[in-house]
């Protein structure tokens, strides 16, 4: 198995150059990666908010739709990264320039942290009004679950396989006898009356949990992945599949009773299941945050000249990813999920638009430093989304913002 080496040491992850054939993963190892991360404890916090907040029926249907578009998107990233071998960050250094990946590579890993500081507030606040101990101690949680969360991420993909094939199954279990127990005690919920008007919303708020990882995280962890039909298959049975199931069972208690999936065990008397499940679910995903971001922010670095060992990387995402937790970045999710969409969503689009249509399905090195057709292209798609989708709450915004980043980059001449 050949290698580079990044300061000094061997890069067992290809940080730095595509995953050879001998390091891929076989399809349930792929699928199982990924389920790590859409079994994220950022969903019943959302969808206690969502369930309650919409029409059920209104809420199911939002969640379907969003979640195969996100499957598309993730199968549109994971086929590139399979057939070429390379993360989120490698193929936008062939996209946007040898010099100007530094952009989307940095943005992509602060998304990543960002995410990760997320779900780190969702948990420690958790573990607050579970346990009932004094509020300051979120800030204690809030750290020693962040040094938890990162020691697998700091040893690699290969750990990061293992906690899966250990905590997805027992969290698929736990959800689901959550969800079970809560019929009995408070009936299930009325599906409503279904409200075309709320769809975009619940739509693009679903969306923008996601967007960047099914944008970012399938490459950098479906270039593992054998052949490339089996990236297709990851991202339909983790978003359409795992992420639809998390979001939907957890809102069944919060549209029946205002009670979320943690709220629901601790009225049956089930707190140490509640404390379990928030840990695990915490720990498969955010592991996987903190790898990406590190893969993108060691090419950055490699970029303005320091080749850096990934695992320092890793180090410097715990002590970011403590500073946000600790300011509850989490509380200003609608803001976040907003941005998320109209930035994430173009850089990739422009991605998508070399390699499909201009390139052909060939994804050369680059000999461009900036590519400046991409920016402009990625400037124009995110305005447009942001003014359209996200000021003036158009539903189409999303649909325009699409076809204008595919069509300025597509048209505007290589140079």
């Amino acid at each position: 198995m050949s290698s580079s080496s990044t300061g000094g040491s061997i890069d067992k992850e290809y940080a730095l150059q595509p995953v050879p054939l001998t390091a891929r993963l076989s399809l349930i190892a792929t699928v199982m990666l990924w389920a790590g991360l859409t079994l994220d404890p950022s969903a019943p916090y959302l969808a206690s908010w969502w369930g309650s907040a919409f029409p059920f029926a209104t809420f199911i249907a939002g969640t379907l739709l969003a979640d195969i578009v996100l499957s598309i998107f993730s199968s549109l990233s994971g086929y590139m990264a399979s057939r070429e071998g390379l993360t989120y960050a490698l193929a936008a250094e062939r996209v946007y320039g040898s010099r100007g990946v530094i952009i989307p590579s940095l943005w992509a890993g602060i998304v990543c942290v960002g995410w990760l500081a997320f779900s780190i507030g969702v948990v420690a606040e958790g573990f607050v009004y579970m346990s009932g101990l004094p509020s300051f101690t979120y800030y204690i949680f809030a750290v020693l679950l962040t040094l938890i969360f990162s020691t697998t991420a700091y040893l690699g993909v290969k750990h990061i396989v293992k906690l899966s094939y250990i905590g997805v199954p027992l969290l698929v279990v736990l959800i689901i006898a959550g969800s079970s127990l809560a019929i009995p005690r408070w009936g299930a919920p009325s599906m409503g009356v279904f409200d075309a008007t709320a769809l975009p919303l619940v739509f693009g708020l679903v969306l923008g949990t996601f967007v960047n990882g099914s944008i970012v995280l399938s490459f950098d962890y479906q270039r593992f992945c054998r052949k490339p039909l089996d990236t297709v298959l990851t991202g339909f049975i983790n978003f359409l599949g795992f992420w639809s199931f998390i979001i939907i069972l957890s809102g069944i208690p919060a549209a029946a009773a205002g009670v979320d999936l943690y709220g629901t065990y601790i009225k049956l008397g089930l707190l140490p299941l509640a404390l379990i499940t928030l840990f695990l679910l915490a720990w498969t995903s955010a592991d996987n945050q903190l790898y990406s971001a590190s893969l993108s922010w060691t090419l950055s670095l490699k970029t303005l000249g320091k080749v850096v060992d990934r695992r320092k990387i890793v180090i410097a995402g715990v002590i970011l990813t403590s500073i946000l937790a600790i300011i509850k970045l989490h509380t200003f999710a609608i803001q976040w999920l907003s941005l998320l969409t109209s930035i994430s969503l173009p850089a990739g689009i422009v991605i998508w638009t070399e390699y499909y249509a201009k390139s052909r399905m060939k994804l050369a090195e680059t000999t461009k430093t900036w590519n400046i057709p991409a920016f402009i292209a990625w400037a124009l798609g995110s305005l447009v989304i942001y003014y359209l989708y996200v000021t003036r709450g158009l539903w189409y915004g999303l649909l325009i913002g699409f076809f204008t980043t595919f069509l300025v980059y597509l048209v505007i001449p290589r140079k």
